[in-house]
């Protein structure tokens, strides 16, 4: 029974000294995606794309909903001096502007969500590769998403600026290789 401490003894003192070297091999890093997205210039360039192209849709919306308004009070006005026959019909073709006004918001927010979700997922595709030429680089063995299911991590394993940096250099303004 006590011949056996010896061997047990070394090969403890092995797996921890095996166990040790995994460690120190180990290296993490963190970005914050939602940063990314916000702080490259290709993400900057196109969230005013993004602000240019919805001012001109709300523009366009404004003046329907104004025209649409104009018409609703001239046969609020007149409305009580209609026929009944009449009045149903004007009645009917306000509903049915009103509908349309709601339709053209709808495909107008449709379209801008789209145009959304293209971008993000264009620099989400090109981040990707971006964090794993870092993580390939620096020897990384993992990088996380610091903003999904990450409670703690140290401050100094944030490559978020090295991957900003990075993709800037690589892709600019949205131009440049994959």
């Amino acid at each position: 029974m006590f011949r056996n401490i010896p061997t047990t003894m070394l090969s403890l003192l092995a797996l921890m000294a095996v166990s040790s070297v995994a460690q120190a091999t180990e290296k993490f890093g963190y970005v914050d995606v939602s940063r990314v997205l916000n702080e490259v210039e290709e993400g900057k360039a196109a969230k005013n794309k993004l602000k240019v192209e919805f001012e001109g849709k709300q523009k366009k919306l404004d003046t329907l909903q104004n025209g649409l308004q104009t018409k609703k009070e001239a046969f609020d006005k007149q409305a009580a001096m209609m026929k009944g026959p009449a009045r149903q019909a004007k009645q009917e073709e306000l509903q049915r502007e009103f509908y349309e006004l709601q339709q053209t918001y709808s495909k107008m927010q449709k379209e801008l969500m789209d145009s959304e979700g293209e971008i993000t997922g264009r620099i989400g595709d090109r981040m990707k590769k971006v964090v794993a030429a870092i993580g390939d680089r620096d020897a990384y063995t993992a990088i996380f998403n610091s903003v999904e299911a990450v409670l703690y991590h140290k401050h100094h394993l944030d490559i978020t600026d090295a991957v900003i940096q990075s993709y800037n250099q690589r892709f600019g303004n949205g131009s440049g290789k994959n």
